[in-house]
């Protein structure tokens, strides 16, 4: 059955009226479903081949809501790596109390940029090889473009991956979001008091998971698209491996886009 039409609609925690209390508690919640479920686990294999390749100084995590999936990851990347290898989480709305959890529990391994960062145009000096954990979607054709051609022109690797898809399976999913917010709520770490008001006094995080998720789902790329938008991109030449892959921990696949500098000598 093909994917419903992308629909540009945008996440309510995602705009810049919404209140940070809010915003922190939905990017907290997506944090903790991240770790707990461990649903990007499957991907490090291929995160580290790439890592090994491109010969990254330093991961610089994009978008990275309450700290994304790192918390479980963190570990393996440090092992293969060194003690030294650092991952940047970075965002547009910096959740700092998050950043500073993950940073405290990785011993360092995991820091972060308080300064809010616009994925499109990362500092040249922020040198490092990209990811973007489900929120690539976030971005409209045009912008989704433009965090793709900025890595590119400044030469770095770049990993985009996402769990949400356009189907109707995947949106009815959602609809079961706000029994595992109001299961879960009072285990989500920093502790923070709002976050309990506004789940169980005010439902408010319970339905914006719903609400936001659904969303995502809409807007959301499919293999096609992302395959199509890396191959619009110019400069100098990238591979890209861009494909599916399941995750035992969820009943939906992980749908990634990975791209490298094309090595020399390589067709």
């Amino acid at each position: 059955m093909p994917p419903l039409k992308r629909l540009p609609i945008g996440e309510i925690h995602d705009q810049p009226w919404c209140p940070r209390v809010i915003r922190d508690a939905v990017t907290d919640f997506l944090q903790y479903a991240a770790n707990h479920w461990g649903q990007y686990t499957p991907l490090l294999p291929t995160l580290c081949y790439f890592l090994q390749r491109v010969n990254a100084p330093r991961i610089v995590d994009l978008c990275s809501g309450g700290s994304g999936p790192w918390q479980r990851l963190y570990g393996t990347i440090s092992r293969a790596f060194g003690d030294s290898f650092r991952i940047v989480l970075t965002d547009r709305y910096p959740n700092l109390a998050a950043f500073r959890l993950a940073r405290d529990l990785s011993g360092g391994v995991l820091d972060f940029r308080d300064k809010p960062l616009d994925a499109c145009a990362i500092p040249q000096e922020l040198l490092g090889f990209r990811t973007l954990f489900g929120s690539f979607h976030h971005f409209d054709p045009a912008a989704a473009r433009g965090v793709l051609q900025n890595a590119v022109d400044s030469g770095q690797g770049i990993g985009i991956f996402e769990m949400t898809e356009r189907r109707a399976l995947t949106m009815l999913a959602m609809l079961t979001a706000p029994i595992f917010v109001l299961l879960h709520a009072p285990k989500i770490r920093p502790f923070c008091w709002s976050r309990l008001f506004l789940t169980y006094l005010i439902p408010v995080v319970p339905l914006l998971v719903m609400v936001d998720g659904i969303a995502s789902c809409l807007r959301s790329y499919t293999v096609e698209e992302l395959a199509e938008l890396t191959g619009s991109l110019t400069g100098a030449p990238y591979e890209w491996e861009i494909r599916k892959l399941a995750s035992p921990s969820s009943p939906f696949p992980i749908i990634y886009a990975i791209g490298c500098p094309k090595a020399e000598g390589r067709g």
